[in-house]
């Protein structure tokens, strides 16, 4: 008797992955990276089998790489736009857009500045007409009258930051532009603000939410956060978990996961993990709003 044992090909996990188990390459806008990189760590800790390749990019460059074959599940702050939705109209792919987090935009100045805080309409004009820009305590005590002009700056050239500003403030105006500078990363951009007293920075607040996070700690320390107002008749609030969830913080960008691959594999498991109980968890930890708050259990036990 001679018995036949079967010799078929391997899974590849780069082709044969669920849910649980495999290889993915996922794109993730280098703003969220702290938050992304929480959210690997714990996914990969409990899922074993899982390897998630993630790379990190401008949102500029974010949304061209996004149109390849192996970029199934990308993680930005913006949904796809025509570009990307004729590219998967092509494919015959269908694109789900899951909401996972609302992060806010932070105003960094110099901790020098007596300013504190600005309206919506003070940042636009600081953004779009620096040259005139006026503001109460745009001032150190270190030197009489006013400063000169500030210097608006991002912590990249392809920031998405900058293309929040424009969706939120600037809108379809298009004889408005920011005029604005950029450093290589954010880094650098807390340096250069905390030893310029003219120059005010636009930085996702993911990137400094998280204060139990020793890195973001010390960039908080380095920098002084601005308060914004929706309007000069409304109260200028400081963006925290608090005032991205109830909309009290104007300047706010919610946090997109976007899934692109036609079954269920490691990319589904990996947005259901962030988009539940213990992803979500994950966010509330950092500092941002998660999408859903998660429930918290309380036994009452009778003496």
């Amino acid at each position: 008797m001679v018995v036949l044992s079967g010799c078929g090909d391997p899974p590849d996990p780069r082709s044969d992955d669920v849910p649980t188990r495999g290889h993915i390459l996922i794109l993730a806008d280098e703003d969220l990276r702290d938050l992304v990189q929480a959210e690997e760590y714990m996914f990969e800790s409990i899922y074993r089998d899982a390897q998630l390749d993630i790379r990190y990019l401008p949102e500029a460059e974010l949304l061209k790489a996004v149109m390849n074959d192996s970029v199934r599940c990308w993680i930005g702050t913006v949904q796809p736009g025509g570009e990307q939705e004729a590219y998967y109209a092509k494919r015959s792919v269908k694109a789900h857009v899951v909401p996972i987090a609302m992060d806010g935009i932070a105003v960094v100045v110099n901790p020098a500045i007596g300013l504190t805080g600005l309206s919506v309409g003070e940042v636009l004009h600081a953004l779009t007409f620096p040259e005139s820009f006026k503001a109460d305590n745009w001032s150190i005590a270190a030197k009489e009258g006013p400063l000169d002009q500030p210097r608006p700056w991002f912590a990249s050239a392809g920031s998405g930051v900058a293309r929040s500003l424009i969706d939120s403030l600037v809108g379809p105006v298009v004889e408005q532009r920011i005029v604005a500078m950029a450093d290589p990363d954010l880094p650098s951009l807390i340096g250069r603000i905390a030893n310029d007293p003219e120059a005010i920075g636009f930085l996702s607040f993911s990137s400094v939410s998280d204060l139990d996070n020793p890195k973001m700690k010390g960039f908080r320390d380095q920098v002084k956060l601005l308060a914004i107002s929706a309007s000069d008749s409304t109260a200028a609030v400081l963006p925290n978990q608090s005032t991205l969830a109830d909309g009290s913080y104007p300047l706010r960008r919610p946090v997109y996961m976007v899934l692109c691959e036609g079954k269920s594999g490691l990319g589904t498991g990996f947005v259901s993990f962030v988009a539940n109980h213990k992803g979500q968890r994950i966010i509330l930890k950092h500092g941002i709003a998660p999408n859903k708050v998660p429930p918290r259990e309380v036994e009452i036990v009778s003496q």
